[in-house]
């Protein structure tokens, strides 16, 4: 990796207590650090290297322990390079945050270390794309769709996973624009305990961003939790439809055709479970490998959301909606299929609507007025007395 100090590049360094300024044109490169004690500590020191930064609001993006070398020549010693978003960091603020990490570091035996500050801006890694999605009817099709962002996908704010909502509906920008937006619930990524009711629009490319995840910490427990348990439910198929045939024994010539049949539908749903479990174990190490970390969720982030009001023109409607702006590369846009509804499989859809229909059934019962005939219609019941 190698990088040049231009002019327009300002630059503050801090080696051996002093503070120093300037525009420098050295090419040199980045060299790895290799063994060194502070790799320890490190973590312990970054955080409060972070820490510090932020008390003075230094909108740093990386901080990186790296040795440079002229091109060509030998490693020198150790700086922690912090990234800062462009435009950023005034002088002044560079050299009081240069100031206050070289003492941590010499507090912490370090004092030998300097710091080197450059314009970044971080861009995350996408993490694991939409799963696609299935026929239903196949082993994986219910516990995969979470997965998969169809229509209710369950979001979350990544700072704070807990408050969980779902995404309502997929809006392109248009206008030859790549933009492609999930709209939800303003409550959901902007939980109004941790946020004031005012319009929220990320424009500042210095600002950070409000990311959203795909699965907040519920969801997901939710999710694996399921994948697991199906597992184990197969598991246990398996173990039954075993020995319901080593019961039956081996076929045999002029056996009870019952019997025969009983054998042929046990074996079929036997070899059922075990593609369907080893199926769904392996969709489980996936999205154990892929998934768990909230870095890897970030479906995108929000750009876009006015103030709760209630009252809201002239029908009076509630207003409470976002845009999140959906990072592309978390979707394989070949396979997307947009505003689609998942409704499960054959027979988790029969369960649905069976549970609809009795909801039905209920509400008309308690909304129908008694007929005219009914005795409780015409007279209450006679009191009875007796002594």
């Amino acid at each position: 990796m190698g990088f040049l100090l231009t002019p327009s590049a300002f630059t503050v360094q801090a080696k051996n207590g002093q503070c120093t300024g300037g525009a420098q044109r050295v090419p040199r490169e980045a060299r790895p650090v290799c063994n060194h004690p502070i790799q320890h500590i490190w973590r312990k020191l970054g955080e409060q290297v972070y820490g510090y930064l932020d008390s003075l609001e230094v909108l740093w993006s990386t901080i990186d322990p790296v040795r440079f070398a002229e091109q060509g020549g030998k490693p020198g010693p150790l700086y922690l390079w912090v990234g800062v978003n462009p435009g950023s960091l005034s002088l002044e603020v560079a050299k009081a945050a240069a100031t206050g990490c070289k003492e941590i570091l010499a507090a912490a035996k370090f004092p030998d270390i300097g710091i080197a500050f450059r314009e970044s801006i971080l861009t995350r890694s996408a993490g694991p794309q939409f799963l696609d999605h299935i026929p239903p009817g196949t082993p994986t099709a219910d516990i995969r769709s979470p997965f998969t962002g169809a229509l209710g996908v369950p979001i979350a704010p990544r700072n704070s996973p807990h408050f969980e909502g779902t995404g309502a509906l997929y809006i392109c920008e248009g206008d030859q624009a790549e933009r492609v937006f999930l709209l939800t619930a303003r409550h959901v990524v902007l939980p109004p305990r941790l946020y004031s009711n005012e319009l929220y629009e990320h424009k500042v490319t210095n600002e950070p961003p409000q990311e959203v995840l795909i699965l907040g910490a519920g969801a997901y427990e939710r999710a694996t939790n399921d994948m697991k348990n199906e597992v184990a439910n197969q598991a246990t198929c398996v173990e039954i439809y075993t020995k319901r045939l080593a019961r039956l024994g081996n076929p045999a010539v002029g056996e009870n055709p019952v019997v025969t049949m009983a054998r042929r539908r046990d074996t079929g749903v036997l070899e059922d479970a075990k593609e369907a479990g080893l199926a769904i174990n392996n969709l489980y190490s996936r999205v154990a490998k892929d998934w768990t970390s909230p870095a890897l969720r970030v479906l995108g982030h929000v750009v876009y959301a006015p103030p709760i009001s209630v009252g809201t023109g002239p029908k009076e409607f509630t207003e409470d909606w976002a845009l999140i702006e959906l990072n592309r590369d978390k979707i394989n846009w070949d396979n997307f299929k947009g505003n689609v509804v998942y409704l499960g499989t054959f027979q988790s859809t029969l369960q649905r609507l069976s549970s609809l229909t009795s909801m039905s059934r209920r509400q008309d019962s308690a909304r129908r007025p008694l007929l005219q005939d009914e005795p409780s219609q015409r007279q209450p019941p006679p009191l009875q007395v007796s002594g």
